[in-house]
């Protein structure tokens, strides 16, 4: 996904506004279209662009937006754009003021630039109309997108929250899913004192359910007493009249919840320490949850996985949590279950059970969010640093799959061992050797001895380094040494050991890395009672014990999360959601190493 500069856009006046502005998340607002996919022409289009040919403002300028329309429909961007940059007096009169703008607004948002669509949609000559309610819902809808892909979710939910009230009553309910998951991307601390500061009563409910929400998502029984106590105290609020469609499910998730849970989890044997920090994990959200619940566990390192899992079945089990181990969660999948399983691990070869789910904390995926964030970020040209293991080939090739996927291009690799000095392989990765054995040859030429200053490559834009602490200790230090300062590194989880000191942390200045919420924040009650009773819940171990915390809250929600794609569990281990095929995703939290220290970006999930 090249960034396509927009330079013809001076002909919408807005030029000025596409220089120097972020870019985040792709736009869902134009499908793009394959790389291979040849688009024909299209009649309605060219009988438009020539019968604009003939005439001459306004006429012109209203046929051409009509072609740049037809072009938006029909998902092709680059024709837009091209219409856009040929359109003569796009002000010509207030209806193509409004659709000039709606088209170009559109168009930054395909280029990944919602600030540049807010300035359009806020610029003075669109703001002088007056517009209809179908085009103030427009109008709306397409400011909502913006921050939402800005990543100014309370910006974004107050633009719905305006336009809820100018929609016919059939459309409410899909915006109220709209406003509410937008807020839930918010931590409950900034929902309450948003709520605290409003204005409006509309949106201070709003932000007042959506921090109730996030107070006891972990606790659906709580949850749904405070959500009557909500609806009691706003009877008249327009998500008390039509309630979002995840917070309807509560009295059935309540009463459907499984009482008889059975965990198949090694508790010996090469994966013992996992399964046993798993173990704990569960029993301790277990005990300040469900006390009440039935909980046996059994240990899957030993007989065959398929008679233990019959043998919980058969003692009453109504959910069944695990196994572990890849080859025995791939042999289940391969048979018919009588009640749900949440393996915690995925099948080796991408084995699909109806009742069957996959939640793990596979490193591929860590590898893959980088690509997505560096994307994000208007990264397009990058080197990658792997170790030469299985590892860092598994990874490697997540990344490449995802950044290429993505329309990055990987400008060169370097693969390393186990060594105590980099610097060969990163001054030959950045050109530097190169750039020194052209000033001695000139030297040799001219027979003048002259200062030279080295100099990196610079067709590249950041450095994606998968190393764990030591590695990267080494590694990026040796970058900044070699030129490369000035480049922004990414990384996965490895980097980041909570017992490093922090002297040991100064050599990772500047690394950025995505992680779990469990090692990055402290807010959480389960979390502070297990890291106080197990030393090892901050160690290595730590991402295991978290799992353990978040399967158990996972399990009661599998139906809404089934029912409503869009909803979220915010776990220890990162946001959840479930795939079609019943796989539960994670998206992390992302930090920086400032001053030997971590600090997490102040945004929940993402940079």
């Amino acid at each position: 996904m090249n960034k396509l500069a927009v330079t013809t856009l001076s002909l919408i006046a807005f030029a000025v506004f596409l220089t120097g502005c972020e870019t985040t998340s792709v736009s869902d607002s134009v499908t793009r279209a394959a790389p291979d996919k040849i688009l024909t022409p299209h009649k309605g289009i060219d009988r438009l662009l020539l019968e604009a040919g003939r005439t001459v403002p306004p006429r012109s300028t209203e046929l051409r937006i009509e072609a740049a329309s037809l072009a938006l429909e029909r998902g092709d961007p680059e024709l837009l754009r091209r219409i856009l940059s040929s359109v003569e007096s796009p002000y010509a009169t207030t209806s193509t003021t409004r659709d000039f703008s709606f088209l170009a607004a559109e168009l930054a948002l395909y280029d990944d630039d919602p600030r540049t669509a807010i300035r359009i949609l806020d610029d003075r000559r669109m703001q002088s109309i007056r517009l209809e309610t179908k085009t103030q819902i427009s109008a709306g809808r397409l400011r909502a997108r913006a921050y939402k892909m800005g990543r100014s979710y309370l910006a974004s939910a107050r633009e719905e929250i305006y336009i809820n009230r100018l929609l016919p009553p059939e459309e409410r309910q899909q915006n109220h899913e709209e406003i509410f998951s937008t807020l839930l991307m918010l931590d409950e601390e900034t929902l309450q004192q948003q709520a605290e500061q409003s204005i409006t009563s509309e949106i201070r409910g709003w932000l007042s359910l959506a921090a109730l929400t996030r107070r006891f998502q972990n606790d659906p029984l709580r949850q749904l007493n405070a959500l009557k106590k909500w609806r009691t105290a706003w009877p008249n609020h327009s998500a008390a009249v039509v309630v979002p469609a995840s917070l309807q499910m509560l009295s059935r998730i309540v009463a459907e919840r499984p009482e008889n849970i059975a965990l198949l989890l090694p508790l010996k044997g090469n994966l013992g320490a996992i399964g046993r920090a798993i173990r704990d994990g569960y029993i301790a959200a277990h005990y300040q949850l469900t006390p009440d619940s039935s909980l046996k566990i059994y240990d899957s390192s030993q007989g065959d996985i398929l008679e233990t899992l019959a043998t919980a079945v058969s003692e009453g089990a109504e959910i069944v949590i695990g196994p572990l181990d890849r080859d025995k969660v791939s042999r289940i999948a391969r048979h018919p279950l009588s009640v749900p399983v949440i393996a915690l691990n995925r099948t080796v070869e991408g084995e699909i059970n109806p009742n069957l789910y996959q939640f793990g904390l596979a490193p591929e995926d860590e590898s893959a969010q980088v690509a997505e964030q560096v994307v994000r970020e208007g990264l397009m040209s990058g080197l990658v640093i792997a170790p030469d293991t299985d590892w860092g080939d598994r990874n490697f090739d997540a990344f490449a799959t995802k950044y290429t996927e993505l329309g990055g291009v990987i400008v060169d690799t370097a693969r390393y061992k186990n060594q105590r000095d980099y610097s060969d392989m990163v001054k030959s990765l950045l050109n530097v050797d190169s750039s020194e054995e052209r000033a001695a040859n000139l030297r040799r030429i001219t027979g003048e001895r002259f200062e030279f200053s080295a100099r990196r490559r610079q067709d590249i834009e950041f450095v994606f380094l998968l190393a764990n602490t030591n590695q990267a200790r080494g590694i990026k230090p040796t970058l900044a040494f070699f030129y490369a300062e000035d480049l922004p590194v990414y990384a996965t989880s490895h980097v980041h050991e909570t017992s490093n000191s922090r002297i040991d942390a100064i050599d990772l200045n500047g690394l950025r890395f995505c992680d779990i919420p469990w090692k990055l924040t402290d807010d959480d009650d389960v979390q502070q009672v297990i890291s106080n009773t197990w030393d090892s819940a901050t160690s290595q171990l730590a991402p295991f014990y978290a799992l353990g915390v978040d399967v158990h809250r996972l399990y009661p929600r599998l139906q809404q999360l089934k029912e409503y794609p869009n909803e979220r569990v915010y776990g220890s281990t990162g946001m959840l959601a479930l795939n079609e095929d019943n796989v539960i995703t994670r998206t992390l939290m992302w930090a920086q190493f400032q001053e030997g220290e971590v600090r997490a970006v102040p945004m929940i999930f993402g940079l």
